[in-house]
């Protein structure tokens, strides 16, 4: 079953300026409902911190004041 579950995952990394999409559920600046927006964004990716963390900043330059996990951002399109 590992060998399966290994060759199904794909792994999902962002380097340094990469631009990601935010998972609104798990930032919950807003609650908009079932029919509003699931991702926020774009952000930029600042800093890889290991672990599938990372830090980023909006499109003004503001550094977002909290790390974020690889399974909350999707990049962007």
């Amino acid at each position: 079953m590992e060998k399966y579950y290994n060759t199904k995952v794909r792994n999902t990394s962002f380097k340094p300026g990469d631009l990601v999409y935010r998972s609104n559920e798990a930032s919950r600046v807003e609650d908009t409902g079932k029919l509003g927006p699931k991702w926020e964004g774009p952000y930029e990716v600042t800093e890889a911190l290991g672990k599938g963390s990372y830090k980023l900043k909006d499109r003004d330059g503001r550094e977002l004041p909290r790390t974020w996990n690889v399974c909350n951002l999707k990049k962007y399109v």
